[in-house]
């Protein structure tokens, strides 16, 4: 699996994050590109700790490490899965304005020495583990934006 600490997953990341446009059409699910930013932002805000979630139900269940394991590393992630209800962005953010302050929160993410932030459904993590589980999260958004 990959993770957002390695440099060439990095650059590939930038790059897919760069052909995004306030056009981009969605394959599936009901987000603008710009909610999606939005929904990013938040999700990268819980590991660095500016944002902080209460537990989702679904934690007693998904936050044991081999179901965890399975979650981020193994099953794929299917279209329109669930989310987190604080990660839903209900307003539609202007595009650039969403995507440079998603970019603020990703680079605090990558700089970032700890994450000592608890996920709403998988809990507390280490940071291999957020590295791989906001690989998968960010490229499961991209895929669905067509980048």
């Amino acid at each position: 699996m990959e993770s957002l600490f390695e440099k060439s997953t990095q650059q590939a990341i930038a790059q897919r994050i760069q052909n995004l446009n306030a056009n981009s059409k969605r394959a599936w699910g009901t987000m603008t590109v710009a909610q999606m930013l939005k929904h990013l932002e938040i999700a990268f805000a819980v590991p660095i700790n500016k944002v902080s979630l209460p537990k989702e139900n679904l934690q007693f269940l998904v936050a044991n490490p081999l179901m965890r394991k399975l979650v981020i590393d193994i099953i794929p992630w299917p279209k329109n899965m669930m989310t987190a209800k604080d990660f839903i962005v209900k307003t539609d953010p202007e595009f650039e304005q969403a995507k440079q302050s998603f970019l603020e929160v990703y680079k605090q993410f990558i700089e970032a020495k700890n994450l000592t932030g608890a996920h709403p459904i998988f809990g507390e993590m280490d940071k291999d583990t957020w590295g791989r589980a906001m690989y998968k999260h960010l490229d499961h958004h991209l895929k669905q934006f067509g980048v």
